[in-house]
């Protein structure tokens, strides 16, 4: 299988926006979703009407750094190695400083939710963490992903890929949310019997 380092599959590596280096009396701004780490649960973005806003001057100055559909999240600070791909109505949003966001091109060799899933799994996750810097606040900076090596899949075989790993995920949410429900339908049975 064919193997490249991850900057050869990118367009752009980037952290995302830094709110207090922003200018504080820029001539034109607009309110612009912001995705946090705490917006990213179970390696998905909370939906744009749930994220919290930021004034940001109107493009082109900070162009580069709103999200296009495919651009994938990777934590790297606080509470690292949470990782989403961004869908397609989370486009122009931006991502906190404690995102990398990594931008595949046009013309990419591997799908971008392919390259999500690699970047979850264990053994990806443990390269990565051993090139994290600081004690206090663990930080994995940009120059120790590029590095990384990615294996590609045959294009023919990517899509079959990606239609398994969303099928898995929607699969692991009904789950989840079948076992929540189950949950509180047993508490509230519990309770009729237990309220005085």
């Amino acid at each position: 299988m064919t193997t490249l380092p991850l900057k050869a599959l990118t367009e752009s590596l980037f952290m995302g926006v830094n709110a207090s280096r922003l200018s504080k009396d820029p001539i034109d701004i607009e309110p612009v979703p912001i995705i946090h780490i705490k917006d990213v649960v179970d390696n998905v973005v909370a939906d744009v009407g749930r994220l919290e806003t930021i004034e940001l001057p109107t493009p082109p100055q900070n162009s580069r750094q709103r999200l296009l559909p495919g651009d994938i999240l990777l934590s790297a600070r606080g509470t690292l190695m949470k990782c989403a791909v961004i869908p397609s109505s989370h486009f122009a949003t931006v991502a906190s400083a404690n995102f990398i966001v990594i931008r595949l091109g046009t013309d990419a060799v591997l799908q971008p939710e392919l390259l999500w899933v690699f970047l979850r799994q264990p053994s990806t996750q443990a390269r990565l963490l051993s090139g994290v810097t600081g004690t206090a606040q663990p930080a994995l900076n940009i120059r120790a992903i590029e590095e990384l090596v990615i294996p590609i899949p045959p294009r023919e075989i990517q899509s079959d890929l990606v239609r398994l790993t969303l099928l898995a995920e929607q699969q692991y949410r009904c789950a989840l949310e079948g076992a929540k429900l189950r949950q509180e339908e047993a508490m509230e049975i519990v309770a009729q019997y237990m309220d005085s």
